[in-house]
């Protein structure tokens, strides 16, 4: 009988080396390593590293969201200092949200609130998520009363059928045909491609079909545009399901967003059957919530021991502690995906439209003042009077909202509307200075201070030169948004209250926003980056364009949002566009941060490779711990890993200040006083940043993945013979990338060199390959401070 020979995945050695550390540690079995090694010798990347921005103490601040699956954690990287590190396990849920935002929730702490580079990389980053969760939901759990099995193939539907989805954009609405696939944990939603009819359509011309979306999501695909399916998440416990007043609606609700599905009706369908049809979505949706539920209130099902936690380096950082925002105080700017929870209200139904002035804009806020939104009541100040949408449009306003009531759609009647709040006169406007927050001194501390003098001295200053530092610009931009104040909004209101305060600030009329966008550079007279990177939250979707294109009537009669979100529909290409200026304006910045970085990381690691002093007084180390080791009991240590030199200044002899560390000093000083300055030798130590060698090479990662972004940019519109067209912009930027080619390689090359110079330290030290440098240099920096305060003592 011919056997066929048994195929060996090749493998690196340190590939190798952290597999079996792994299995020895008790994480892999033996079947799990062979698994796991075929995986990688597959193309698909282990780690994952991208460019995103997290909403952290009020502000939006720049990371590198690393996903890595050989560890089973998410990392959180600010200038390569890791922020954050967390187990897979710990993920409960991902969240949509309009734009490029989305967030992460985790157990037992603050969701994580992110703004993607682009909506290519959102989509790939909640697909892995996704990924991550359904691992969760389908593994083996601890407590084997739950009844969750793991599946050999994709998990057995508890229901499917086609579903209709209210999906909205900045401005528009619009029922979606999906496919949906409820299962144990999650209720999936593929899209259905568009048909002329009403008619039901089979599953077979979907888009995509769940069976290629259950591969995707083990082999961390993502097919990103509109052909992404929806994943709401059952099995973190905090999802529900409601009725509306209409028989064919019904909504899904968890932390983030409101999904109202409606129920297809074709002619052959009773009332009754499309009620009953509803019913049965809402009991089975509703069973699996209850059951989370209880099942997140008892046992988590996956029980992480601390050997795992210390082995995966699960651990706060002590350098600079990023501070996570509760829940509650969710980024202002980002308005959740507009799903509203009953049907839009027709022209039977009461519409309660709130009436209200304009307020003043706090010019006193940094430079994205759409950081605090206001009431919706403070949006719009439309007309009291009845009037009859826009033929061209058949929708309602978006600032509309409908009162929920009985059964028989019958609106509550509406409350009396606040009274106009008084209009600021252009005087007013004329003196209106930037405010100075500062902090004020006690009232009752002001008698013993300072500030308290009888006779101060009288200070002159040139308040005109002080009006023309910090006066409020652009009164044009105040003056038409406060002229056309009862115009009618089509943007969604608190979209529109957040884009109409950020326009208030901004200088560029909307007739020139499409040449602004050719400028490359701020000083030739482009957008800033603030700016550039408030538009792209604005950016509208292409039912967005679709409406807004329909509109027919005088374009000087919209309001300032809606012209400007006319405008932007008109420019190709704009959220690609967006993207490609902030990266051009974002790499040399990154790159001049890491480059300082990375070079102090290599000094370092030459220093230590090269410091044989230190090798010695390793030694002697070694020789005193076997010597009171060997009398205590224990068995004569080869070696020990550099995490123990900490635990050197905690060994207290009989004497309460002697330690191990002074009787380590003591005897050097007696054999060998020259070893006694070995610190001098590693200088860079005495300063230790935060940086790791793991968090560096991930953000030299994710700035090459940026530079071959705008590469393919200009591969793409150069071969559709858009350069001719727009002949400045391309050679302009023909001429950043070649700057930034060169400066990209150079950093290239020195990350290369520290990963070599890192990985000769670890072998060299008999340390794992996967220890994080950030732990080791911290323990080596520690033993040469702690060595040196008792050498000086010594010395004296």
């Amino acid at each position: 009988m011919d056997h066929k020979p048994l195929v060996v995945p090749q493998l690196s050695n340190e590939m190798q080396l952290s597999l079996m550390s792994l299995v020895k540690a008790g994480k892999l079995s033996i079947d799990q390593a062979l698994i796991q090694a075929g995986r990688g010798t597959e193309n698909e990347p282990s780690q994952y590293n991208f460019s995103v921005r997290k909403f952290n103490r009020y502000i939006w601040q720049k990371r590198v969201l690393q996903v890595d699956f050989t560890k089973n954690i998410l990392c959180s990287i600010e200038k390569g200092i890791v922020k954050r590190q967390l187990l897979f396990s710990d993920v409960k849920n991902c969240h949509d949200a309009a734009g490029t935002r989305f967030s992460i929730s985790f157990k037992g702490r603050p969701d994580y609130e992110l703004e993607a580079a682009s909506s290519g990389d959102k989509h790939r980053i909640m697909q892995l998520v996704n990924h991550i969760i359904y691992n969760n939901i389908y593994s083996l759990p601890v407590d084997t009363s739950l009844d969750v099995e793991t599946p050999n193939g994709p998990p057995e539907n508890l229901k499917e059928e086609h579903l209709l989805l209210q999906r909205g954009g900045l401005a528009s609405f619009k029922w979606k045909k999906y496919e949906a696939h409820l299962q144990t944990g999650l209720l999936t939603l593929l899209p259905v491609a568009p048909q002329p009819a009403e008619a039901s359509v089979s599953s077979s011309e979907s888009v995509c079909h769940f069976s290629d979306v259950y591969a995707s999501v083990n082999n961390h695909r993502c097919d990103g545009g509109d052909g992404t399916a929806v994943v709401i998440h059952l099995s973190d416990g905090n999802v529900r399901v409601e009725t509306s007043g209409a028989p064919d609606t019904f909504t899904v609700l968890n932390d983030r967003n409101d999904f109202l599905f409606r129920i297809p009706k074709t002619d052959h369908m009773t009332s009754e059957f499309v009620q009953n049809e509803r019913d049965a979505w809402v009991k089975a949706i509703k069973q699996l919530c209850i059951d989370w539920k209880r099942k997140s209130q008892c046992e988590p099902l996956y029980e992480v021991t601390e050997m795992q936690r210390n082995h995966n380096g699960i651990t706060e950082t002590n350098s600079q502690p990023e501070y996570d925002i509760p829940n509650n105080h969710t980024p202002p700017p980002v308005p959740p995906t507009p799903r509203p929870r009953l049907p839009r209200p027709s022209p039977a139904q009461p519409e309660v439209v709130p009436t209200a002035a304009e307020p003043e804009p706090n010019t006193s806020q940094r430079s994205e003042p759409e950081l605090k939104p206001t009431p919706t009541a403070q949006i719009q100040n439309l007309s009291t009077a009845e009037e009859k949408p826009s033929p061209a449009f058949s929708f309602s306003p978006a600032s509309a909202m409908l009162v929920p009531g009985p059964v028989g759609n019958q609106g509550v009647p509406p409350a009396p509307l606040p009274p106009p709040m008084p209009k600021k006169t252009a005087k007013q406007l004329t003196n209106k200075m930037k405010a100075f927050h500062w902090d004020l001194v006690a009232q009752d501390k002001i008698e013993k201070s300072t500030w308290a003098r009888k006779n101060p001295k009288k200070i002159e200053i040139d308040t005109s030169r002080l009006y023309e530092l910090f006066c409020v610009r652009d009164q044009d931009t105040v003056g038409k948004s406060e002229s056309n104040i009862n115009v009618e909004i089509m943007l969604n209101a608190k979209i529109a209250h957040n884009f109409n305060i950020f326009l208030k600030s901004f200088p560029v009329p909307p007739e020139e926003l499409k040449d602004k966008l050719l400028i490359i550079n701020e000083d030739d007279g482009g957008l800033s980056d603030e700016h550039i990177a408030s538009l792209r939250r604005y950016v509208p979707t292409a039912d967005d364009i679709e409406m807004y294109k329909s509109y027919k009537g005088d374009v000087n009669e919209l309001h300032v949002v809606d012209r400007y979100m006319l405008e932007m529909c008109y420019i190709l290409n704009l959220s690609a566009r967006l993207d490609l200026l902030l990266m051009l304006r974002e790499l040399p910045i990154c790159m001049e941060d890491l480059t300082p970085l990375i070079i102090q990381k290599i000094r370092m690691c030459q220093q230590l490779v090269s410091c044989e002093s230190f090798v010695s007084v390793l030694e002697y180390l070694l020789t005193l711990g076997n010597y009171i080791n060997h009398n205590a009991g224990k068995e004569k240590a080869k070696g020990f890993r550099l995490s123990s030199l900490t635990k050197v200044s905690q060994l207290r002899g009989n004497y309460r200040k002697f330690t191990l560390l002074h009787a380590l000093v003591e005897q050097i000083m007696l054999r060998e006083p020259s070893l006694a300055t070995f610190f001098l030798e590693l200088a860079e130590f005495e300063m230790v940043s935060g940086a790791s060698v793991k968090g560096l090479t991930a953000e030299v990662d994710v700035v090459k993945n940026e530079f071959q972004k705008v590469m393919q940019y200009r591969k793409a519109h150069k071969r559709k013979n858009v350069v001719n067209q727009q002949p400045k912009f391309f050679r302009d930027l023909k001429m950043a990338i070649e700057r930034y080619e060169t400066d990209l390689s150079q950093l290239t090359k020195r990350c290369e060199e520290m990963r070599k110079l890192y990985t000769d330290i670890l072998v060299k030290f008999g340390e794992p390959l996967d220890q994080d440098s950030q732990e080791l240099f911290g323990w080596v920096g520690q033993f040469i401070n702690d060595f040196k305060k008792v050498y000086s003592e010594y010395d004296q």
